[in-house]
Order: structure tokens, then sequence, then C-alpha cells
């Protein structure tokens, strides 16, 4: 099947839903090719669009901006004053989540309910609208060409969002993941039964690029290694939703005789940067994105480390302005060889996290928990703590009350995941302190 039959397959399903993927990607692989100051113009003008949206639409804002005396048109003549806007928080969302939805009855069409997969501990609830879904598709499918991958030529995906697996079956995501050419294996929980039937999919499909979770990939590759698969090569590798420390890059690029990149994105603003194949920072999605660095609430210079905050330009269905991902990072004025003109930035820490094992050699990825029981009003954050094999510490502060009921269940789902000889031990506190960067981790394990 040729890529020209593919791409008119996705028009077909584009005429049928509304989305418009293919014209976001086209458009992208154009504007990264622009000058810098070309891109931030752009970047400009797509931020002075979505503060008029959220001004006129979204009540959060418009109270918002009438409170400091805000105008979005101020940006126009001083880029500073877009600083005066207070940044955004998870709580602040949780707080106001139907006043940050869009009033415009002509955007509310298509609108979806998200989740993160909550790696400070605390999950968030949020909306997106098809614009954002169609530049986040298209943001990904822009990196995975930067491997040399080519529209239409097959790609395999070690990952576990709800959109991604869970849905597997309807009718809308088969017929994408067959135009796109790509096939998913879930990262949740990595087996011996799950991770062989992913082999045998690669023998059969042969895809060109690997697209998945570092830590799944990296377990992926350890499988491989003990199995002495020495046919499954890739072209080609993308890591997303964690930091891809330089141990588990080596291991994977010697495994799978390809060299590998290194994504940022999150759930809720989707694609941030990526590497190219020169391997000196991430290049920022500047037509997505609107990124700052700040320490106490105000920017640092470049080079110099502090908080990450964000502003998504396309989701106009629930803008996120000035949000705190709680990943620390720094700006780069650096050229880089490859001739793109998106900016650059190095995320210095974030996005960590461990997985579980059992004691029968399975591998329990740690987003596994946040997307199967957690999703609960009660709990307001939470921590999982593996002492040993047979011993696993839930640590809970409420919401509200827990009943009985509930308990039970956390501790049998978990036995049913863990093993049935797992101690659960369950505590509940009135917060649970940070680590020392700031974050808090929501899983933790101390198996060496």
């Amino acid at each position: 099947m040729n890529s020209f039959t593919r791409r008119q397959a996705i028009r077909l399903y584009e005429l049928a839903t509304g989305r418009r993927i293919l014209t976001r990607l086209d458009e992208l692989n154009r504007t990264q090719w622009q000058s810098r100051e070309e891109l931030l113009a752009l970047q400009q003008d797509k931020l002075h669009r979505l503060l008029k949206h959220a001004y006129t639409f979204v009540p959060y804002y418009r109270r918002l901006f009438d409170q400091i005396g805000f105008q979005p048109d101020d940006i126009l003549t001083d880029s500073a004053s877009f600083q005066k806007i207070p940044t955004l928080s998870k709580a602040i969302i949780n707080e106001n989540f139907d006043d940050l939805i869009t009033t415009d009855s002509s955007r509310q069409k298509g609108l979806t309910l998200n989740h993160t997969g909550g790696s400070t501990g605390r999950r968030l609830t949020f909306i997106q609208d098809n614009n954002f879904r169609d530049f986040v598709t298209a943001d990904i499918h822009r990196h995975i060409q930067w491997t040399g991958w080519r529209f239409g030529e097959p790609h395999a995906y070690l990952y576990g969002a709800d959109y991604e697996v869970a849905t597997q079956k309807a009718v809308r995501t088969r017929l994408m993941d067959w135009a796109l050419n790509r096939f998913v294996s879930s990262a949740y929980t990595l087996s011996e039964a799950s991770m062989a039937a992913f082999v045998q999919d690669i023998r059969r499909k042969r895809p060109k690029v690997l697209f998945g979770y570092a830590s799944a990939m990296a377990r992926f590759a350890e499988f491989v290694q003990e199995h002495h698969l020495d046919d499954i090569k890739f072209s080609g590798m993308l890591s997303t939703a964690e930091v891809l420390h330089p141990e588990r890059r080596e291991l994977v690029e010697r495994t799978f005789g390809c060299k590998i990149l290194d994504r940022y994105g999150t759930r809720e603003l989707g694609g941030i940067g990526c590497e190219c194949p020169e391997h000196i920072g991430l290049h920022i999605s500047v037509e997505n994105v609107y990124v700052e660095v700040l320490r106490d609430e105000a920017p640092v210079p470049i080079g110099e480390e502090g908080d990450i905050v964000i502003t998504n330009l396309n989701n106009y269905g629930m803008p996120f302005i000035r949000y705190h991902v709680e990943d620390l990072g720094q700006l780069s004025d650096m050229a880089c060889r490859c001739g793109r003109g998106l900016p650059m930035i190095q995320v210095v820490s974030g996005r960590a996290s461990d997985l579980l094992e059992t004691k029968d050699g399975r591998v329990v990825h740690a987003s596994f928990f946040t997307h199967t029981f957690f999703d609960m009003r009660e709990v307001k954050q939470f921590q999982i703590t593996q002492k040993s094999y047979d011993h696993v510490v839930v640590s809970l502060v409420e919401r509200q009350k827990l009943g009985a009921d509930r308990l039970t269940f956390i501790e049998h789902h978990i036995k049913d995941t863990m093993g049935s000889d797992v101690k659960v031990e369950i505590e509940l506190l009135d917060a649970i302190p940070p680590k020392p960067s700031g974050k808090h981790r929501f899983i933790v394990s101390e198996i060496q």
C-alpha cells in the first residue's frame, strides 16, 4: 500500500470527522524551515488570537484579565505585558473547571474530555478541541519524520495512553491506524507474553520506527537481548513521557541498531519539543506552544534553569495560558546545524517515573495505576512505594473520606496486579512531601 493511497484514506477520514490532520502536518513540515524571526512572528500572532478568544469566550479569563487590567491587544505594543497574567496550576483548573471551557458555540462541537497520567500524583481532567488534537497528531508525525520515516511506512507504538490503547476497537481508531500504518502495544504491563506478542507483530509488519515510553522501551530492549532476538531492529526511535537517561539511551540504541530522538510533551499540552538527528537539544514546537522559563514567577536569562511554563496556542476549547508543567528546563539561543528555525530548550528534570517489578518477573508501568483505579474524587494526592516484591505502601491524601469499600478495592486491585501474596499497606496522610527536586513522585521503587 503506497503513501498516496494512505493519504487518500486519511482524507476520507477527515471528510467524515471534520479533522484536519494532513493539513496541519503539511503546515508544520513547511514552517519548521522558516527563519526564527518568521516563526516567532507566527507564534506571537497565534498567541494574540488565543488571548482574544479567551477574553471574549472563557469566563475565567474574562474575570482574570479585567481584575489585573490586561487586554489582549496589550501584547501588540508590549510583549512583556503577557507576564502580568498569573500562572495556571492544576489546582486552579480543578477549582475553575467549568469557567475554563469556551462558551463559543461554534467551537463547542468536537470537544473531548481527557486526563493526565498524574505524574505528580495529582490527576488532571481537561477539555480539548479538534484543532488541538489535529496539531498534536501532526506534530508527532513531524517528529517521527525526523528519524527518516516517510509517510505511509509502518511504525509501532509501545505506549499506554487511553486513546491509543483502550479505544483500539473503535472503528475510527482502526481506520486511522490503518491509514497511518501504525500499531500499538500497551506499555502499562510488560510481561514475557505481551513482549513476545509484540515481537511477532514486529516480525509480521516490519515497522521502520518505534515510538514509546523511555522505561518501556528499555525493558523491551532487555527482553530482546535476553532472548537473543537479533532480527528486531528499527531505522529510528522516539522516546517520550519520561526523561531519557543516558544509560537507557545507550541500551536502546545498542539493542535496536539506530539512534533515538528524545521528545518532550504532556497529555494536556501536546508536543513541546523534540531532538533532531543533531542531538544538541530539543526544538520547541513554537507553532503549537509558547514556552517560558521562570524562577519565582519571573523570566530567567537564556541558559539559566527555571520552571517550565507553557501556553498552548491551539486549544480554544479550554485554553491553557501560562501553565506550570512542574518540570525544570533552560532555554537556548543556539542555532542548530539541521537548519530548522525552531528555537531550542533543554529539559533538566521531570517526567521520570519508576517501573514496578513483580516477583514473577513482570514489569508494571507507573501509568497503569493512574489510568485504572486512581480516578477517584476522594483522592487528592497519592504515592505508591514498593518496599520489596512482597510489600507495597499506598500513601493517600483524602479530598473527602474514603469508605471501607474503596480502601478494600485499592488493596484488591494492587494484589490483582502485583500478586495475591503482596502485603498492601495503606496510610492516610495530611500531605505527601515532595522530593528535593520539588516534584511529587507518585511511584517510588526501592527495589535495586
